[in-house]
């Protein structure tokens, strides 16, 4: 069993499972005959897995990072891989949606790990709020809304892509007080992703709701979950939130070992239907 990322954006949370699995991550994917690959960011070569995968006997350990009602279920081959294959996904609800429409096999909800660092303190950032996304034009009225109400701090937008490589956005989260999460799809589940890694580089969260209730709440000790972007002020919210040591303690560490148990389990499986298929 081994790791690949096809996606910068998660080289670091393969490079923490593999340490936490002792399974290599490789940068060059040269598969054979039943090898069991673990897949981050599948939906960027959706196309080339579904064909190895036709033509070799390999099987993957998907580690699910979409949105269901994103543009990656648009795409035919990510629908193929995510029904003929074991997942990890990040959110409850997001499982149930593909349980539901894709009759998927999930073994855990993903928990994102990432390595900790020393970090500046948060009161000696020179960002007051940051947000980087894609742009929409929801996205836009409410930070164009948020602005006008806080004209007093200052901002750094970014819809240019300019932090795709994570070691240029790590730099620049530590310069960075508030992250400002605000969803791109109605009905979306909550980016534990993007949450995680602000919070384990010291960043406080600002975040609208998402529609996995369940996870509104485990987060809510750890990032401000408010109903519009507007409702929140640093003059009221003088307390910040636990950091990602507490999030950690209270229930990532757990977690962690839940999704290792759980890509055990998948690759024994695997194994098992590989040996009776000769």
């Amino acid at each position: 069993m081994y790791i690949v990322s096809f996606h910068l954006i998660f080289n670091e949370n393969a490079n923490v499972l593999s340490q936490r699995l002792g399974v290599p991550f490789v940068e060059d994917m040269n598969p054979k005959d039943n090898d069991i690959i673990i897949v981050f960011g599948a939906h960027e070569c959706a196309d080339k897995l579904v064909q190895i995968q036709s033509e070799i006997k390999v099987k993957y350990i998907i580690i699910q990072s979409e949105q269901f009602h994103g543009k990656a279920f648009d795409n035919k081959y990510y629908v193929q891989l995510i029904k003929n294959n074991a997942i990890l996904d990040f959110s409850k609800e997001n499982i149930r949606r593909l349980k539901q429409n894709l009759s998927t096999s999930a073994y855990s909800i993903y928990f994102y790990d990432f390595f900790q660092t020393e970090t500046p303190k948060l009161e000696d950032r020179p960002i007051d709020f940051f947000f980087c996304g894609s742009r929409s034009p929801e996205r836009v009225r409410v930070l164009h809304e948020f602005k006008a109400a806080n004209p007093e701090y200052t901002y750094e937008i970014d819809f240019s892509y300019s932090y795709v490589n994570p070691l240029l956005l790590n730099e620049k989260l530590k310069q960075v007080k508030y992250v400002l999460n605000i969803p791109f799809y109605k009905d979306n589940s909550l980016e534990t992703h993007r949450i995680n890694r602000a919070i384990s580089l010291g960043c406080q969260v600002v975040s609208l709701p998402s529609a996995d209730k369940e996870m509104n709440l485990k987060y809510e000790p750890y990032i401000y979950i408010v109903p519009r972007l507007t409702d929140f002020s640093l003059l009221l919210e003088l307390e910040p939130k636990k950091g990602y040591v507490q999030l950690m303690e209270d229930f990532g560490i757990y977690q962690i070992q839940t999704n290792v148990n759980g890509i055990r389990h998948a690759e024994k499986k695997l194994n098992e239907k590989n040996a009776s298929n000769g």
